[in-house]
């Protein structure tokens, strides 16, 4: 028979670990639910039925040894009988006064060590925040948490705080939630935070949530004391979300009784919707239960649309009439009023039809060097005469203001007594060839080299 047997209240009807139970057991003994810390995870062990309750302190065995837990779930005394499974542990014992101040104890030693730890932390510079330490009932095996921004080497302190209170650590790294948890506190609702009161599991929090609630994306607003989004936000986003099903999304058009508009804001609490009408420049709340289904411009235009387009319809049905009424009364029997009849009906489908836009020709010719100077007969026969009168037009404006430009050098060539000089055209055709020579030789000139007619220096020619 095995000799290794569990600690129970009644030794005497423990069963052995790892042992199928017996009928007795099984009778005998139910489940229950412990926490060892406020708002930790709950553990499964067994007890003796109707020994226990909600509420009470019991001593269970753990990895770190002995420590003293309450429980939080009983099965109800109709519930019916069920098996203890065989990898449930069962209880040490009832706590008592005595397991309660040894308890309290541990904990102000625990208190001690975790500020022991923080000084040497601090004197060490090891770059990391010792948060929280436990023990258990013996206080010779314990847990301690630290937060860190990377990984940090931390024998050297954990050494010393172990040779000084003879005690052994497990040290954890902890994240910034879980810090808050373990160092508990009060948010900015008044109240303590959910992760240290009541809340066991961290849920998935992310932006979308803030923003199906329409809640300022301000950080300070939407954190919390550990830095992340605010677990709560999560808490009515389902409720959110089902009563944001009934509304229109943002940017739809809508119509209501106050006529066609365009969703600009949601108010899911209130149930309202913020319609941008497009007969009004204001902005009217209209209520989810007046709001028609959502429909597309050219499914349903605007009303006043409709009677824009129908009044214009008028309009020109009218003016048509008064033209034919003006018109002259003809003989249909007439040739001439077939004639002119075609002639009308030929005008009203030309005033009818949409005018084109004439496109206005430039005024500059469009030469190309690499053309040759005579066209081909073949083109001269294909261009229009337009463009023959547009060229000589030009040409002729141009021998204008030559012949101007000649009258006014003459003028100022002239004698004194008014009469003009005889040798002034020879000496405008000697100027003319000057000024083209001298254009050709600066072309020559180099670029970063002075010209030798305006700063001095021998010719390039």
């Amino acid at each position: 028979m095995n000799q290794d047997s569990e600690p129970t209240g009644e030794p005497a009807e423990s069963a052995p670990h790892g042992d199928a139970p017996t009928e007795e057991t099984a009778d005998d003994r139910v489940v229950i639910g412990i926490r060892t810390r406020e708002a930790a995870r709950i553990y499964h062990f067994s007890a003796p039925r109707g020994q226990v309750f909600v509420g009470d302190y019991v001593v269970v065995d753990r990895a770190r040894g002995d420590q003293l837990a309450r429980v939080v779930t009983v099965p109800d005394d109709d519930a019916p009988e069920k098996a203890v499974p065989r990898d449930v542990r069962p209880i040490v014992r009832l706590a008592d006064a005595a397991d309660r101040d040894r308890a309290s104890a541990q904990a102000a030693k625990a208190d001690e060590i975790l500020q022991a730890m923080r000084s040497s932390a601090v004197r060490d510079n090891l770059g990391l925040y010792p948060v929280a330490v436990e023990l258990n009932l013996a206080g010779d095996r314990g847990s301690a948490w630290f937060q860190a921004p990377d990984h940090v080497n931390f024998r050297p302190m954990l050494e010393d705080i172990e040779g000084r209170y003879d005690v052994s650590l497990q040290m954890q790294q902890a994240n910034q939630r879980e810090r808050a948890m373990l160092v508990d506190g009060y948010d900015i609702c008044g109240l303590r935070l959910c992760c240290s009161s009541w809340m066991t599991d961290f849920p998935h929090v992310g932006i979308r949530v803030a923003k199906d609630q329409d809640l300022s994306l301000n950080p300070d607003s939407i954190s919390g004391v550990c830095g992340r989004l605010l677990c709560c936000l999560t808490f009515e986003h389902e409720v959110y979300r089902e009563m944001r099903g009934t509304l229109p999304r943002v940017g739809k058009r809508v119509s209501t009784p106050a006529g066609m508009g365009k969703v600009i804001k949601l108010n899911v609490l209130q149930q309202k919707v913020t319609i941008a009408l497009d007969d009004h420049p204001q902005r009217v709340d209209v209520p989810a239960e007046e709001i028609g289904l959502a429909v597309r411009p050219e499914d349903a235009p605007n009303q006043a649309l409709i009677d824009a387009e129908r009044d214009q319809l008028a309009a020109d049905e009218r003016a048509a009439a008064l033209r034919r009424a003006a018109a002259p009364a003809i003989d249909p029997s007439a040739p001439e009023a077939a004639d002119a009849s075609d002639d009308s009906t030929a005008t009203d489908a030309t005033s009818d039809a949409p005018k084109r836009r004439r496109r206005r020709r430039s005024r500059k010719p469009k030469t190309d060097a690499r053309q040759v100077d005579q066209p081909s007969d073949a083109d001269s026969s294909e261009r229009p005469d337009d463009d023959d009168a547009g060229a000589g037009q030009r040409k002729r404006s141009r021998r204008r203001r030559r012949r101007n430009k000649a009258q006014v050098v003459n003028q100022d060539r002239g004698d004194a007594d008014g009469r003009p000089d005889q040798d002034a055209p020879q000496l405008q055709r000697r100027e003319g060839d000057a000024r083209t020579s001298r254009r050709r030789r600066r072309s020559r000139q180099p670029v970063n080299r002075p010209d030798p007619r305006e700063g001095g220096g021998d010719s390039a020619d």
